[in-house]
């Protein structure tokens, strides 16, 4: 218990005047300890309640205005993305796969089917300076055809050659089709007298043909590729002999490209 001294005037006649009891009822409250600690909590609580007040005001606003997008919305993203893409790769492997199929070029066909001997009939016997080798070429292609650039073409004896490199012209090859082209190679004395004694008759021959080669196929054309063509050939030779020689057997040719 707390003891609050205050003057108080008794009078019998008049009662105290107004002022002195304001006066001591104020003292009494501002000098009493356990009035002020519960103003104290009071007013403490009511700022506590008005901070927590605005901060789960200030959390709902973050959490209404503030929303973030839902981890696996990008996820399938990419996954939509990686699975067109992939379809779209896959449809052009197969289109690429159908037209090579269609359009696959196989190569050609080169076969000798001919052999001429040229030479000077003013002397006994004739003197032979030219040989002339006709060839067929095929090519075998419903769907594309091939033009040749850049021909060369010479003969081998014993794997030397014996003849000068000829330039052949440009070669346009349809579509199933088949082309014949004779060159001529002039001969040395040299080599003809090497021809015919060295052989009992039948000389064995090889003609190069090189140069570069493109497919077209419609509107597509292709790149030049390298293409070298090897075929043997038995002929028939003696010394004194011209115009068409005999063939011995038929002529074996591999086409490099």
């Amino acid at each position: 218990m707390y003891s609050t001294p205050f003057l108080l005037h008794v009078c019998h006649d008049q009662p105290p005047p107004l002022h002195l009891l304001i006066n001591i009822l104020t003292r009494t409250i501002c000098s009493h300890p356990q009035l002020n600690i519960n103003q104290n909590q009071t007013d403490n609580h009511h700022s506590n309640m008005v901070t927590d007040d605005k901060h789960t005001h200030e959390t709902i606003i973050i959490d209404s205005n503030h929303k973030k997008p839902s981890p696996s919305t990008g996820q399938r993203t990419h996954q939509t993305v990686a699975s067109v893409v992939l379809v779209v790769l896959l449809l052009i492997g197969i289109t690429a796969l159908v037209l090579w199929l269609v359009y696959r070029p196989h190569n050609p066909r080169f076969t000798v089917v001919g052999a001429t001997v040229f030479g000077v009939n003013t002397t006994s016997p004739p003197v032979i300076t030219s040989v002339q080798l006709t060839f067929l070429t095929r090519n075998p292609n419903d769907r594309v055809s091939i033009h040749y650039d850049h021909l060369r073409t010479f003969l081998l004896y014993k794997n030397q050659p014996i003849t000068p490199t000829l330039l052949l012209p440009p070669l346009h090859h349809k579509k199933d089709s088949t082309v014949a082209v004779t060159p001529i190679w002039l001969l040395s004395p040299a080599v003809v007298n090497g021809l015919t004694t060295d052989e009992a008759g039948v000389v064995s021959l090889r003609m190069v043909l090189t140069g570069k080669l493109r497919w077209k196929a419609g509107g597509i054309r292709m790149g030049h590729k390298g293409v070298y063509v090897g075929c043997d050939v038995m002929v028939g030779l003696k010394i004194g002999t011209l115009g068409q020689v005999p063939l011995v057997g038929p002529s074996v040719c591999r086409v490099d490209i």
